[in-house]
């Protein structure tokens, strides 16, 4: 059986997960691919959109 997709969306960082929602919720097939977890890589080191402060 195959899928066919509207997107195709490779990094599930904080931009691709956040395209992936927005495409999905206008009705898109969206395919999201990620070598790793999602949401748990580069995206604030690449575009520095999330920045986490620790406070000690």
């Amino acid at each position: 059986m195959s899928k066919v997709f509207d997107l195709f969306i490779i990094g599930g960082g904080i931009n691709g997960a956040g395209i992936a929602r927005d495409a999905a919720g206008r009705g898109l097939p969206v395919c999201l691919a990620d070598k790793g977890e999602i949401g748990g890589a580069t995206s604030s080191w690449s575009t520095k959109l999330i920045q986490v402060v620790f406070v000690i």
